[in-house]
């Protein structure tokens, strides 16, 4: 449980609500007395974790639990967030719009009663990180399908990460675009590594997908006051009308842009469908051919071998290897490094901490299932040249 803050103000928020009458509908709970979770949801490698730790670094954001949904065998983003802030829970093993659907109750139920009776530090937010391959409404269907959770907590709306260098490559995944269909808010990781052209375009082919303003990580940030942005995520019926006033330039016409380049298109002029709120709330569970490798490693690693064979990887994967992650130790080093690899691109290691000998180390693929198979590195790859 990732808890910025043990401050005990305002907790009343998490205090069940007073006796009903039998004919009382939930229509009549005030959302101000809930607690606002909003989900954070990306492709693979979008930059969702290093969002996350920026929003918070923010005034405001005390007392704020993040849930971190994700595929594989070992823990690689718990390790990741532990760093970052004191903990995190941890939803493993499944994606959240799949079998993960009872956990994300059950864990939202515990949170509920756990700081109700004192064992954890209270909190008055929720930010919910999904797996890169999630379909984000399975939030939003828990919140509504579950009366439990539908008194004590309400959905503040969906932010959604797109990677604007490999955005040409990720947008070939259905859950690229459904991620993108259930956005109040679109933002743009790595735009400084591409030129204002190629942003503009990721925008524009953004703005066909769905009607959520679409701004670079800097720009809202560059706010002076983001947790503000992130409050008004619901505030409307269409999502990104609450955001009008966060866009330069205006707002009818063809395709207009900010001072990021990033583009704005009007409602009017989509061609796309706009479906009802409800239309699309039970999520789809179904995913595109991405196998998911895992491999175990038992003793620390020679960081010459371990590039060596990195390379050889990217070699015989080619177009294959969609993102890698990997928590490692190495000989004669005292530190736990995460590593990040997405299509290819290797970004430098993180240092987390001074690693611990029961410290699981591990290395995930996600690589695309539809493509030719290739040979799969095995762990014994890694310790021999």
């Amino acid at each position: 449980m990732l808890f910025t803050s043990s401050d005990d103000t305002a907790y009343h928020r998490l205090l069940p609500p007073p006796l009903q009458t039998p004919c009382m509908t939930t229509t009549a709970f005030d959302s101000d007395n809930r607690v606002a979770i909003t989900a954070v949801t990306g492709f693979l490698g979008s930059g969702k974790t290093r969002y996350i730790n920026q929003l918070l670094q923010q005034p405001g954001m005390a007392n704020t639990v993040v849930i971190v949904n994700e595929i594989g065998q070992l823990g690689i983003d718990q390790a990741n967030w532990s760093f970052v802030q004191p903990s995190t829970i941890l939803l493993e093993g499944g994606c959240l719009c799949c079998q993960m659907q009872g956990s994300m109750s059950a864990t939202l139920q515990r949170l509920f009663t756990d700081a109700l009776a004192r064992t954890i530090p209270r909190f008055n937010r929720i930010i919910v990180e999904t797996s890169g391959l999630a379909d984000p409404s399975a939030l939003r269907f828990t919140l509504h399908s579950d009366f439990f959770l539908k008194e004590r907590f309400f959905y503040n709306g969906c932010i959604c990460i797109v990677d604007a260098v490999n955005a040409d490559k990720q947008g070939a995944y259905v859950e690229w675009s459904r991620q993108l269909v259930q956005a109040d808010l679109v933002l743009l990781s790595r735009t400084d590594g591409v030129a204002a052209d190629q942003a503009l375009g990721v925008a524009q082919h953004v703005s066909t997908l769905t009607d959520a303003p679409a701004m670079s990580i800097p720009q809202f940030f560059a706010n002076d006051n983001p947790l503000a942005m992130l409050s008004k995520l619901q505030l409307s019926p269409r999502p990104g009308a609450g955001f009008s006033n966060f866009l330069t330039g205006p707002l009818a016409g063809a395709i207009h842009t900010n001072r990021q380049g990033l583009a704005q298109v009007p409602a009017h002029n989509r061609t796309h469908p706009q479906p009802e709120p409800q239309s699309s709330l039970r999520p789809v569970q179904m995913h595109s051919a991405i196998r998911i490798v895992t491999i175990e490693f038992t003793e620390p690693l020679r960081r010459s071998v371990f590039n060596q064979a990195l390379e050889a990887m990217f070699a015989n994967l080619g177009a294959t290897l969609i993102r890698a992650k990997a928590l490692l130790r190495f000989i004669d080093d005292p530190g736990l490094y995460l590593f990040n690899i997405v299509h290819a691109q290797r970004y430098p290691a993180q240092r987390l901490r001074a690693a611990q000998e029961q410290d699981p180390t591990a290395m995930v693929l996600f690589l695309d299932g539809a493509t030719q198979q290739a040979r799969l590195p095995r762990a014994e790859d890694f310790y021999q040249l």
